[in-house]
């Protein structure tokens, strides 16, 4: 199976946000985060993505066992006091 489209990501999200509550949450920041890559020079695009991914899987309480990846590549390596 190949990697799922940013639309069957975020439809997933807003699935599971659903579950637990946190549906206008997540689309308060899915709206918040497009507009501001929208908006950002191309060469801050990435890490801001990093940066609203990162507030998307707090807010929904999802932790990765190996950090934050993205794309199959870890991008934020999990801190050994998060392995606890």
């Amino acid at each position: 199976m190949g990697m799922k489209s940013e639309k069957e990501v975020r439809e997933g999200l807003m699935n599971h946000a659903r579950r637990i509550g946190a549906q206008a949450d997540l689309q308060h920041l899915f709206d918040k985060w497009d507009r501001a890559i929208a908006l950002a020079p191309a060469n801050e695009k990435l890490d801001m993505a990093r940066a609203a991914i990162l507030e998307v899987q707090a807010l929904l309480d999802i932790h990765a066992k190996d950090g934050l990846t993205i794309n199959n590549e870890i991008v934020i390596p999990m801190t050994s006091k998060e392995k606890k």
